[in-house]
């Protein structure tokens, strides 16, 4: 469930479909152990690729649409690192998305992809993978444990995202824990505004 248009919400802006899919399932399962079991998630507002989201003007513009929405509180991005610096990228397009509102918003950067953090609770995904090796990129562990089979994302990252423990995701990932943090700041942006 997503919230209603009109309620408090932490607007999403993600990189394609599957994180479209993938992400509300990993956040309400974050925020369920914080006790928080209201609909407090907005609709994902998808870039349909990573490229436009970096394209002039592009994360502006999805940033725009998601904080526009009747009762949207504040707004969290949610986009792939691909081995970009995080440290430089995050906070240039942390700028940019707060060009476009008064929000609270945040900018996470899965480092190197949300692969990655799926990987991290490699043991729980039940697709073969054997033990947690952080010099191994998610993507291809998981393209790999799939075969003969094909992954595709808008079906692969929901599905593997609700078999993931963010307890050990957040012991072996700090792009993850960083994302943590910046979503528990928002929820009370959120949370607070409904007292």
């Amino acid at each position: 469930m997503t919230a209603g248009y009109n309620d408090p919400h932490l607007g999403l802006v993600v990189e394609g479909p599957g994180d479209a899919n993938a992400l509300p399932i990993l956040l309400r399962k974050v925020l369920a152990r914080e006790g928080i079991y209201a609909d407090v998630l907005g609709k994902p507002v998808a870039c349909n690729g990573r490229q436009k989201a970096l394209a002039p003007r592009g994360l502006e513009g999805f940033v725009a649409v998601a904080a526009a929405r009747p009762g949207c509180r504040a707004v969290l991005v949610v986009l792939d690192g691909e081995g970009d610096p995080v440290c430089d990228v995050g906070p240039q397009l942390l700028a940019r998305a707060k060009s476009v509102t008064s929000l609270p918003v945040a900018v996470c950067l899965a480092d190197c992809s949300y692969e990655d953090w799926l990987y991290a609770s490699c043991e729980t995904l039940d697709i073969g993978l054997p033990s947690y090796d952080p010099s191994v990129r998610g993507t291809a562990a998981i393209k790999q444990a799939l075969r003969p089979g094909k992954y595709v994302k808008p079906t692969w990252q929901p599905r593997l995202t609700t078999k993931l423990d963010p307890d050990l995701v957040n012991r072996r990932n700090v792009s993850f824990r960083r994302m943590l943090e910046k979503l528990k700041v928002l929820t009370e942006a959120v949370v607070s505004y409904d007292r």
